[in-house]
């Protein structure tokens, strides 16, 4: 009896290093993410989508690099455009009012333009020629500013224009979060501590939109 009591004592004890062991890895391997969401203009969203995929939530710092976090992110930013986007596609062939019809129409064709900047489907793709595309369209995004709510405003209240405001919103925040994490590994890599490329390409980032 003794004997079996040590044995589950010993059990126990080995479950909770096993345990505790497991949280200190997590811990650690989410600390290089924290740090660069955090220089990002929304730190929530940031570490909110970039710690939902595997490669990052498992892979510890050595994956979690300001390159490869910038490539998981250019990634992410491609899947929450494309939903936008498809959302938009989808409820043109619903909807009846002539003001939502457009307000959806051209909320579809910018963010579709934007994710064409994004999206790296077709075949082998040069990371660094992809993060200055990224860059400069977001500095021309920036002075043409498209505007989902302007597009909008003159929709009646529904709750399909409701969801797609927040769907460009979420697609927009993301936007600002990507390019700063492409300026945080832009820099790394000028300053000559540039980060090797992922050992693995990411896979593609699904929205948990509804």
């Amino acid at each position: 009896m003794a004997a079996t009591r040590g044995n589950t004592l010993l059990l126990l004890l080995i479950l909770l290093s096993a345990s505790t062991l497991l949280q200190s890895h997590t811990a650690w391997a989410t600390i290089p993410l924290m740090m660069a969401c955090a220089k990002t203009p929304h730190p929530e969203v940031c570490i909110t989508v970039l710690s939902a995929i595997p490669e990052i939530r498992n892979g510890g710092a050595s994956v979690a690099t300001p390159r490869s976090l910038a490539e998981h992110a250019v990634r992410a930013a491609a899947s929450i455009g494309g939903a936008a986007g498809t959302y938009a596609r989808a409820e043109l062939d619903i909807v009846k009012d002539t003001d939502l019809w457009q307000c959806l129409d051209e909320c579809a064709q910018d963010i579709e333009e934007a994710v064409s900047h994004l999206d790296d489907t077709e075949g082998d793709v040069d990371v660094d020629a992809k993060f200055r595309d990224v860059r400069l369209f977001m500095d021309v995004a920036e002075r043409d500013t498209w505007s989902c709510d302007e597009s909008c405003r003159d929709a009646p209240e529904s709750p399909v224009k409701a969801a797609m405001l927040d769907k460009n919103e979420a697609f927009e925040r993301f936007l600002r979060v990507t390019g700063a994490l492409i300026e945080q590994a832009i820099g790394s890599s000028a300053g000559g501590a540039g980060d090797a490329p992922a050992a693995s390409a990411p896979e593609p980032y699904e929205s948990a939109s509804p």
